[in-house]
């Protein structure tokens, strides 16, 4: 069996917490995630944005730098970027087999396709000398395989109600398992939460390793993360500010430039947290193109949505379309017109279309009659299956499209 198809395989075993599957692993790979330092990231919103950020602070300061993060976009190889740069697939390749072959020595070990991936990561770092290892959490932080790298600094965003199937049912269960990926006598950053509960528990965690970051009102959620970026810099005596990149589906001006007839804004928002925030950072959209998957949060999501464009003027016309490469099921246009109805029964116009290229084509004619100006939102895979059918449309180069700094 070749190693892609091993890897599709893996697709079938959802979602696993534990750490088991990646210690034996590492354990015959010869532990490589203990062969360079790493900051390791946390959070329910901006981990990715941050991570993509610290990439750039670290290679503008002459460190051969690894990235990895998750989910991917478009291919799997974005998730282990070198210097900001997607690694080629027939690194991820080699990679692969390596990791193919130690999960098959006797007892044989089935990792799932997060944890493959995370230890391919490790892998192609080893292999490939990286000094500095910027690392994003898949999900929580204590029982995630990504809490096995040797990191030296760890960093926490946002807490709020995110995969509570699995992190638990209240906002200090969630958080207690975020900021589990703290080490002791290692510095721990902190976006300094609202909730009294939550500064406390993170206090009471942490300890004198915390260091507070305290976001700027006046600055874009893109932007403030320089606060937390400056912190890091100072601790590690880097010299330079970090290069400018961009983080593809989620920063400011990504694909601005594909349509000359609209202005195209991705957001990545898919929980109530990251949704009342993009919303609010883009009061004049004339239309939100957007898709869910099924998972717990999508009714509070919805609704913060409804009540967020309800409270305009002009509130921007609606079109809910499906996904097609989610890990869960895309959740009928219907369903979600339903929940917004719910909430906003009589300002909102809502167009359910299935088919993605007509509700793209949809979303053109109706913002063409306006300013122009489009609001991508909700899944990562619906970002990603536009990225992908711009990139095939117009005969583009994906790896320098989702290359980051």
């Amino acid at each position: 069996m070749s190693g892609r198809s091993w890897l599709e395989e893996r697709t079938n075993m959802g979602i696993k917490l534990g750490l088991e599957n990646c210690e034996g692993i590492l354990s015959r790979l010869g532990n490589p995630q203990s062969s360079f330092p790493s900051i390791h990231v946390a959070g329910t919103n901006g981990k990715g944005s941050l991570c993509a950020q610290l990439s750039a602070a670290s290679s503008a300061n002459g460190l051969k730098t690894g990235l990895f993060t998750s989910p991917h976009l478009v291919t799997v190889e974005e998730r282990i970027r070198i210097d900001g740069v997607p690694i080629e697939p027939q690194q991820f390749d080699q990679a692969l087999s390596k990791v193919m072959v130690a999960s098959e020595e006797n007892p044989s070990i089935s990792p799932t396709y997060f944890e493959t991936t995370f230890l391919v990561a490790m892998v192609i770092f080893r292999d490939l000398g990286v000094e500095r290892a910027i690392i994003e959490t898949g999900m929580g932080g204590r029982m995630d395989a990504t809490i096995l790298v040797e990191a030296d600094m760890a960093i926490l965003t946002t807490i709020s109600m995110d995969h509570s199937e699995y992190l638990g049912d209240t906002i200090t269960e969630i958080a207690s398992e975020k900021v589990a990926i703290h080490r002791p006598g290692n510095p721990f950053i902190a976006i300094k939460p609202e909730e009294l509960e939550l500064q406390r528990l993170i206090e009471d965690r942490v300890g004198d390793d915390l260091s507070w970051a305290i976001m700027p009102d006046e600055l874009s959620i893109w932007e403030s993360y320089s606060v937390i970026t400056s912190k890091v810099r100072d601790y590690f005596g880097w010299k330079k500010d970090y290069f400018d990149c961009i983080w593809p589906g989620r920063s400011p001006g990504f694909g601005s430039s594909w349509f000359n007839e609209v202005d195209l804004k991705f957001s990545a928002a898919h929980n109530p947290e990251s949704m009342k925030n993009d919303i609010r950072e883009t009061e004049d959209v004339d239309v939100i193109l957007i898709a869910m998957i099924e998972k717990d949060e999508v009714y509070e999501t919805m609704r913060v949505l409804s009540e967020e464009v309800s409270k305009r003027l002009k509130p921007p016309k609606i079109i809910i379309t499906e996904i097609k490469s989610g890990r869960k099921p895309s959740l009928p246009p219907e369903i979600l017109t339903e929940i917004i109805h719910s909430v906003s029964p009589i300002l909102l116009t809502i167009i359910p279309i299935t088919d993605l290229t007509s509700a793209l084509e949809e979303s053109f004619r109706l913002a063409a009659q306006e300013g122009g100006r489009i609001m991508v939102a909700g899944s990562i895979y619906l970002l990603g299956e536009i990225i992908s059918k711009v990139v095939s449309d117009r005969g583009l180069d994906l790896r320098k499209v989702m290359t980051i700094h």
